[in-house]
C-alpha cells in the first residue's frame, strides 16, 4: 500500500462534482471540465427490508466510465471521524466503483454521522465535526488506515466545516488536521470553502490553518459558494465562488506542491439557479487558479514548521458523540445522559445543526414524494404541512438514505 507521503498524485486539473443533471454539460465540455468527482453513494439505492445493503446500478457505473474526464471518487455517507465507522457494509461497492472508474486516489469526510442511540447505532442527520483532542486524532488516524486498507487506494480526508466556537484547550484547527494526516500517513482534501466559512464564523483563519499543515499532503482542493442564514455563514454549495474566496485560493494553490485537482461543488437543488453559463463561468475561475499551480517533487517541497497541539483529555470521542446523540436525535431515541454540560455557545451551535438536519430531511421528503407533498399542500396548506413534517422529525430518527426518510414519512 502506497503511503500518503510516498504517493504523488497525478496532475489532473480543474473539475467539478458529478450531478446527473449536468451529465450532458460534462460530456460536451471536456476541455473546460477536465476532472469529474463522483460521489458514489448519491447514485446508490437500498432495499426496504431490514439490513438491506446499498448498491449501485452496474449499467449506470458503466455509463460513467465513458465520461471524457479524469475521474475521482469522494465518499459522503460513511465518514471516518467517529467511533462508529463502517468499514464493511459499503466497502465492496465503493471499492468496485473506485476501481472501475480508475480513481487514482479517493477521499472521505473527517466527520461523524452515526452515533449510539437508545436502540443502537443511528445516523444523527448531519455530518458533525469531531472533538479536536489527542484521542480523536488517534481514532481518526486508525479509521483512515483501515479504510485505505479495505478500499485499496490512497485516501485523503476532507477538512470539514465546524459551526462550533473554538473550545478552551482544544487542538487548533490546523494542528488537528496536520496531526491526523501525519498519524494516518494520508492525504488532505483542502476544502477552502469550509475553512473560509469557519473563519467568517470566528474560527481560525485560512492563513493560520495553512501555516500548520504539511502542504505536500494536500492532493485536492474544493471550492464552492457559501450563504448567510440562521445567523451563520454556511457551506451551502450555492451559486458561484465568491470573488474574495477566489482571491485567497489564488495564493493558496500556488503554494501546494502536490496538488492534483481543484474541484467545484454545487448542490443538486441549486443547479437550476446557477444555470449552464454560471457553471461554466465557475470552471473558468478554476482554470485561472490551475494556471497558478506548480509541480514540485515531494522530496524538495518545503513545509511550514509543525506546531504541536495541546494535549487534551476531554471530551473523549464517546462523550462527544453522546452529546451529539442527545441533541440531534428525537427524545425517545437518545441514550442515557450523565449530566454532560454544554456552554451557551455549544447550545446555540447544536440548535443550528438541528435546523440544518431538519431542512435536509424536509428536502429529501419533498424531492422523493413530490406528488404527495403537492397534494398535501393543496389539501392542508403550507402551515399544516410544515407542522406535519415537524411532528414527524420529532418522533422519527434521521435516516442515512433519503429513500428511507421518504418511506418512513409516508
Amino acid at each position: 500500500m502506497i503511503s500518503g507521503r510516498a504517493f504523488q498524485p497525478p496532475r489532473l486539473g480543474p473539475g467539478a462534482i458529478y450531478l446527473a443533471a449536468l451529465d450532458r454539460l460534462f460530456r460536451s465540455n471536456a476541455d473546460m471540465v477536465r476532472v469529474v468527482e463522483i460521489e458514489p453513494q448519491t447514485l446508490w439505492t437500498k432495499g426496504t427490508a431490514p439490513g438491506a445493503e446499498p448498491h449501485g446500478n452496474p449499467f449506470e457505473l458503466q455509463a460513467l466510465t465513458t465520461l471524457p474526464q479524469h475521474t475521482l471518487t469522494h465518499g459522503i455517507g460513511y465518514p471516518i471521524g467517529g467511533t462508529i465507522c463502517d468499514q464493511e457494509r459499503h466497502v465492496d461497492e465503493f471499492r468496485q466503483w473506485t476501481e472501475q472508474l480508475g480513481s487514482p486516489w479517493t477521499s472521505e469526510h473527517l466527520s461523524i454521522l452515526h452515533v449510539a442511540g437508545a436502540d443502537g447505532p443511528q445516523p444523527c442527520g448531519f455530518l458533525m465535526p469531531p472533538a479536536q483532542t489527542d484521542a480523536q486524532v488517534a481514532l481518526a488516524a486508525e479509521n483512515i488506515r483501515q479504510r485505505r486498507a479495505v478500499i485499496g487506494r490512497p485516501i485523503a480526508f476532507e477538512t470539514g466545516v465546524n459551526y462550533f466556537a473554538p473550545r478552551p484547550g482544544e487542538i487548533h484547527d490546523g494542528d488537528f488536521f496536520a496531526e491526523v494526516a501525519e498519524s494516518a500517513d494520508c492525504g488532505i482534501l483542502l476544502d477552502l470553502n469550509n475553512l473560509w466559512v469557519n473563519a467568517k464564523n470566528g474560527r481560525a483563519t485560512i492563513e493560520d490553518v495553512l501555516a500548520r499543515l504539511p502542504l505536500q499532503r494536500v492532493w485536492e482542493v474544493h471550492l464552492a459558494g457559501a450563504e448567510f442564514a440562521h445567523g451563520h455563514w454556511l457551506d451551502a454549495h450555492v451559486g458561484e465562488i465568491d470573488p474574495e474566496l477566489a482571491a485567497i485560493a489564488a495564493d493558496v494553490v500556488a503554494a501546494l506542491p502536490s496538488l492534483g485537482a481543484i474541484i467545484f461543488e454545487i448542490a443538486a437543488d441549486r443547479v437550476g439557479q446557477l444555470g449552464a453559463s454560471g457553471f461554466l463561468h465557475a470552471m473558468e475561475t478554476l482554470h485561472r487558479l490551475w494556471d497558478r499551480t506548480r509541480s514540485v517533487p515531494a522530496a524538495t517541497a518545503t513545509n511550514p514548521t509543525f506546531i504541536s497541539g495541546v494535549a487534551v483529555a476531554e471530551p473523549a470521542p464517546e462523550t462527544w458523540e453522546r452529546l451529539i446523540a442527545d441533541r440531534m436525535l428525537p427524545s425517545s431515541h437518545r441514550p442515557f445522559m450523565r449530566g454532560d454540560q454544554l456552554t451557551k455557545s455549544d447550545d446555540d451551535s447544536f440548535e443550528l445543526y438541528a435546523k440544518l438536519a431538519k431542512e435536509f430531511r424536509f428536502g429529501a421528503i419533498a424531492d422523493l414524494l413530490r406528488n404527495s407533498m403537492r397534494l398535501l399542500l393543496i389539501a392542508l396548506g403550507e402551515t399544516a404541512v410544515r407542522e406535519l413534517l415537524e411532528d414527524y422529525t420529532a418522533i422519527a430518527p434521521p435516516s442515512a438514505f433519503p429513500s428511507d426518510e421518504a418511506l418512513n414519512f409516508r
